[in-house]
């Protein structure tokens, strides 16, 4: 069993535990990033996290971290010393200012290590942005969308948080397991899962957001994202040592807030 509490003092951060998985985020708050006359607040994409989960031996630790492109030479060096795999470095967004990437992280060792691991890379950040402070993200986006219609577009709940509508989709009937940490089920809570966040008005909208996929779901994904005018941003796996191998893509998309959720719910359709 994880000891949570050794994990949050050591990080300094309040985890939310979902099952078995303790999450501890990051809002990247004291960063304004926009894009396309639209703001991306942390809910809306803009949040660094990292989970851990107990496996037979070791805690295995999954994580997205937030980086400007002036924080990521600290913070991934932060993550080697710590003895982490830096599983990936990429993009999520195109035009947005100021430019935004997200190193992904994963590990598996004693929680303390982990958690001191983490630890180093959020302080790595925070010593950059002291140094050279910028615009603070707005509190709240300006939002009037119709939730109703949509959840019953996407067949999923959404949650509502300053003025951004969010799915977080699981993938339960495609169980996905680490190799490396001893057959570790990884689930939603550890990153494996597909989301998309809406913002603005019914008539006009934006949505981001990634999906999971297996190899085999890749095009026929694209194609409906394409089809329904949602761009297709960025595909990249994000994890390591996963069985099978699961591949991820980021999107961005514009319009009407039902026509968009429609796109979505077309590409959802084509996966298991």
């Amino acid at each position: 069993m994880l000891d949570t509490q050794a994990i949050e003092s050591l990080t300094g951060l309040k985890g939310q535990t979902t099952g078995d998985v303790l999450k501890l985020s990051v809002p990247r708050s004291e960063v304004r990033v926009t894009l396309d006359g639209f703001e991306i607040i942390p809910f809306m994409g803009l949040t660094s996290w990292v989970s851990f989960k107990q496996g037979a031996h070791h805690a295995t630790l999954m994580g997205d971290i937030v980086v400007l492109e002036d924080e990521i030479e600290d913070a991934m060096a932060a993550a080697i010393q710590a003895n982490l795999y830096v599983t990936a470095l990429h993009n999520h967004f195109v035009r947005e200012q100021p430019r935004v990437m997200f190193m992904h992280v994963e590990g598996t060792a004693d929680e303390t290590a982990l958690a001191t691991g983490a630890h180093r890379i959020f302080e790595a950040i925070k010593i950059v942005r002291q140094k050279h402070p910028v615009e603070p993200a707005i509190k709240k986006v300006n939002s009037s969308l119709d939730a109703p219609p949509l959840e019953a577009i996407v067949e999923h709940k959404g949650e509502s948080k300053d003025g951004v509508l969010k799915f977080v989709l699981a993938r339960p009937s495609v169980p996905v397991v680490c190799t490396r940490c001893g057959e570790l089920n990884i689930d939603a809570a550890m990153g494996y899962n597909t989301w998309a966040a809406f913002q603005g008005t019914d008539e006009r909208a934006a949505v981001c957001g990634d999906f999971a996929m297996l190899e085999n779901e890749v095009r026929s994904v694209i194609r409906e994202l394409q089809a329904g005018a949602i761009g297709v941003i960025a595909v990249h796996n994000h994890m390591f040592f996963e069985d099978p191998r699961i591949i991820f893509l980021h999107y961005w998309g514009i319009g009407n807030a039902q026509a968009l959720a429609q796109s979505l719910r077309r590409a959802l359709n084509t996966q298991q």
